[in-house]
């Protein structure tokens, strides 16, 4: 099957750094501004330490009764970070999402640094790519049955 780094979106990364201490709100106005699912939270050194995705907003804002703008970041986030590598196969993510009951892997290049984000719509896209070439290939055989 295919590798991580064949799948994954072409989205750009976006990040928010722990060190500027962002607000809830900060990361959903993030999300919205980029069209994206999550942003990735990191050190200094621009190392993933945290996840915040839509479903982390809505879980965890609701469950606190306050505002999203008194709420940090890092109170939100999903952390540790589960990681792949862009080498990893398409396979070995989905065994590492279905284990982890997540949706989202952030993918590292080879050297530790942030490649991008594999997401299950991403492994489906894909999947329903093949099956198309699939039965387009094969749709012949249906008219000779």
């Amino acid at each position: 099957m295919s590798a991580v780094s064949e799948v994954m979106s072409s989205k750009k990364i976006i990040t928010v750094s722990i060190e500027t201490d962002p607000s809830a709100i900060d990361v959903t106005e993030l999300m919205i501004k980029n069209e994206v699912g999550s942003v990735l939270v990191v050190d200094s050194g621009n190392k993933p330490i945290g996840i915040i995705t839509e479903r982390d907003l809505l879980k965890k804002i609701s469950a606190s009764n306050k505002f999203p703008k008194d709420i940090a970041a890092k109170d939100v986030m999903s952390s540790p970070v589960i990681t792949i590598q862009t080498i990893d196969s398409v396979e070995t993510a989905s065994a590492i999402m279905t284990k982890n009951k997540i949706k989202r892997l952030v993918v590292l290049e080879q050297d530790g640094s942030l490649a991008g984000v594999l997401s299950v719509t991403d492994i489906t896209r894909k999947l329903a790519r093949i099956l198309v070439n699939d039965y387009n290939r094969y749709g012949f055989l249906k008219a000779i049955l």
